[in-house]
């Protein structure tokens, strides 16, 4: 994961669309999931193949932490998306890429296509700007799919969170 370091150094150059133009938000599918790309928010990182790990990231621009989204493809599938929640913040808090994390289970979300979903919550204190997000744990244990949605910033309010949960969408029959 670039994390907020990163997101400050990643090249423009390197930036491109999953689609769209103009004022529309772009629907983006990152194997499984898909969600409406916010304006502004462009592709950083992509590799599918990826067994393991952040699979795609997107950021708002490489001057600042303004809005990051991120696709974290479990290894092996978690048999419940609150045990995928537990597991994501083991494997954040050991990687170090959000220094000063404060999680709070948000419970279970209603997300089309999953067999199990759950929010997560979180700020990272430490930061020298205002960061809040969160988790999105996307579990179809039968299908052997898990997913992590995240999307946090500085420039991130409760109603892009909201607006942005409404497009998440799983769809465990497409492949990685």
């Amino acid at each position: 994961m670039l994390g907020l370091a990163g997101v400050l150094m990643v090249s423009s150059a390197s930036c491109g669309s999953d689609g769209g133009s103009g004022d529309s938000a772009a629907n983006t599918h990152v194997g499984p999931v898909s969600f409406e790309l916010p304006d502004g928010i462009q592709e950083a990182y992509r590799d599918a193949e990826r067994e393991g790990g952040w699979v795609a990231e997107y950021v708002d621009n490489e001057e600042s932490a303004g809005a990051f989204i991120g696709v974290w493809r479990f290894r092996e599938t978690p048999p419940s998306a609150s045990a995928a929640a537990t597991e994501m913040a083991v494997q954040v808090r050991a990687s170090g890429t959000h220094p000063g994390i404060s999680t709070s289970e948000g419970g279970d979300v209603d997300i089309p296509g999953a067999e199990d979903a759950s929010i997560v919550k979180f700020t990272l204190e430490d930061s020298a700007e205002n960061i809040s997000g969160r988790w999105w744990m996307l579990v179809d244990p039968e299908q052997d799919v898990a997913v992590t949605v995240e999307y946090y910033g500085s420039d991130v309010t409760e109603e892009d969170l909201d607006r942005f949960q409404e497009s998440l969408t799983l769809d465990s029959e497409q492949s990685w």
